[in-house]
């Protein structure tokens, strides 16, 4: 072996590392590699050598020690180039590694494994030999002769959860098409042993990423959290005043933040009063416990500690209160079904439904006895699309303060009557509107965290549409809600007068009285009240 030869192998064994190397002697392996021996497509300066910032450095270090790591970056600071690099060196150096990378559609899923195949391509001879063959190198998928492979794949795609995967990266968590289902695909894969890595910019606080994150920050989770503000990159300040100049606040915090905090309070062009939305105090609520006292049907009602009913306020004696109702289609993956109830004479919110749950069950279980708990309260169901599922149910259930829309027959020029409310072009912007000042001016009373947090998150896009990032569930119940306080003091829509009105005992005969028509006797108690 020549003096070449051997000085070819010293540096092969360089950029994998000793022998039982510790994190820090593996994250100098990589740093070696990478920056002698692995390229990048710079857009304006072409093929250049991959150099590691100091923060790209202390980021692998995690990446090696810790199992799960969640970075919160500002934009096009060059992590995602870093994670498809270190899944190169893994897969390269390293025997039977499988590593998963998940992004947002297939084509970004193809650009991030091509930054791996770029290191591949212009390697040098001794490196390639000296490491194992390729022996699969397609769009989405590298494999190798050590038996370790890299798959990037669009986040509508679930990895196999038979697989022993040694490392998965989501790239981008936040701005998938469902991250919830994202990580739901991940997790199983993690639990046995598997590592994570979530790479995303800040996209609010309404979704499964600020989660994540937030419990990084209070040790609620086994993640690492990580932060790389927009002066973690080359940019100086001159060229962060330049971009305050020119973008909107909302997304320079978003994009460029300088902390945390500032990157999801103000992340997504909010409709909602930003300010106004933190002026409220949240509480803890109470949660519903679930009692059945003969041989019924399952209640999604009431369910145990952490269950989907939440409860500040318990029904007051003759009290009046609305129910805006917002229907999914059940699927556990899906969009949620919710429901928040409002004191229609003080705008408090008392208490808020959020789960999933079949269109029929959602009202003739929850929403049936939801109602008469509160007083056989005024209900507005959205009836579009499986709305109509739920408002059938409680017709048939026999409730009968439920919202009816008046519209104009046409044909014989007479107002007619629709149960449900019914979103459109012109009613969804008019309640999303008249909602955003209730709560601007203090006419409602928030106390729900989740329901604060998708507000923060309720976006306008550029063509002026609206909708929820990831979801509008809750923004949509509350919004129809506040729609039903006009109508609940109209005389079609008063309860009958009861010497007991408001109570338990009147909720309970009230229940009992209609379902013994349907062979059901179901109340709703609760526990350590």
């Amino acid at each position: 072996m020549n003096l070449d030869e051997l000085l070819n192998e010293y540096n092969f064994r360089k950029c994998r590392g000793p022998e039982n190397a510790t994190p820090a002697e593996l994250a100098e392996a990589f740093a070696f590699f990478c920056e002698n021996y692995a390229s990048i497509k710079h857009p304006n300066k072409g093929r250049i050598p991959l150099v590691l910032r100091d923060a790209q450095k202390e980021t692998v270090k995690v990446w090696l020690s810790d199992r799960y790591t969640i970075v919160l970056k500002a934009r096009q600071i060059g992590f995602s180039t870093l994670a498809a690099a270190y899944s190169f060196w893994i897969t390269f150096f390293w025997p039977d590694r499988f590593v998963v990378m998940l992004s947002k559609t297939e084509r970004e899923a193809a650009k991030l494994l091509s930054k791996a195949k770029y290191i591949y391509k212009f390697l040098p001879d001794f490196i390639r030999l000296s490491g194992p063959e390729l022996l699969q190198n397609n769009v989405l998928k590298m494999s190798f002769g050590n038996d370790s492979v890299i798959e990037s794949m669009p986040s509508a795609n679930e990895p196999a959860r038979g697989e022993s995967v040694y490392l998965a990266i989501i790239d981008e968590m936040a701005f998938l098409p469902n991250p919830e289902e994202a990580w739901a695909s991940i997790e199983p894969i993690a639990d046995v042993g598997g590592r994570v890595i979530c790479l995303s910019t800040a996209k609010g606080e309404g979704n499964i990423f600020f989660n994540l994150w937030h419990g990084s920050q209070t040790g609620t989770n086994r993640f690492r959290g990580i932060f790389f503000p927009w002066s973690a990159s080359d940019r100086d300040q001159a060229w962060y005043d330049a971009q305050k100049a020119e973008l909107p606040p909302w997304q320079l915090h978003q994009e460029y933040p300088s902390n945390p905090e500032e990157a999801f309070i103000r992340s997504g062009r909010p409709v909602f009063d930003i300010d106004a939305l933190m002026k409220f105090i949240t509480e803890v609520p109470k949660k519903g416990f679930n009692k059945k006292l003969s041989d019924i049907r399952n209640s999604y009602m009431f369910e145990s500690s952490g269950g989907p009913l939440s409860i500040w306020q318990l029904p007051q004696a003759s009290a009046r209160y609305v129910i805006g109702a917002d229907v999914a289609e059940g699927l556990a993956r899906g969009d949620y079904s919710a429901a928040h109830v409002i004191d229609a004479k003080s705008g408090q919110i008392v208490a808020h439904w959020h789960g999933h749950v079949d269109p029929d069950k959602f009202g003739e279980d929850i929403l049936y006895a939801l109602g008469f708990f509160y007083n056989e309260a005024l209900i507005g169901v959205e009836s579009n699309n499986h709305g109509l599922t739920t408002l059938t149910s409680l017709h048939k259930a026999n409730y009968i303060n439920l919202y009816r829309q008046r519209q104009l027959n046409t044909r014989h020029s007479e107002p007619g009557e629709k149960l449900g409310w019914r979103t459109t072009t012109l009613s969804k912007p008019l309640a999303i509107d008249e909602l955003n000042a209730n709560l601007r001016d203090g006419a409602l009373d928030l106390k729900c965290e989740y329901t604060i947090a998708e507000l923060k998150t309720f976006v306008r896009d550029d063509n002026g549409a609206t909708h929820g990032s990831p979801h509008d569930d809750r923004v949509m119940s509350l919004a129809i809600a506040n729609q039903m306080l006009k109508y609940v003091w109209l005389p079609e829509y008063t309860p009958k007068t009861d010497p007991a009105f408001g109570t338990l005992a009147y909720f309970a005969k009230s229940v009992i009285k209609k379902e013994k028509t349907r062979e059901r006797h179901w109340i709703g108690e609760f526990n350590n009240y």
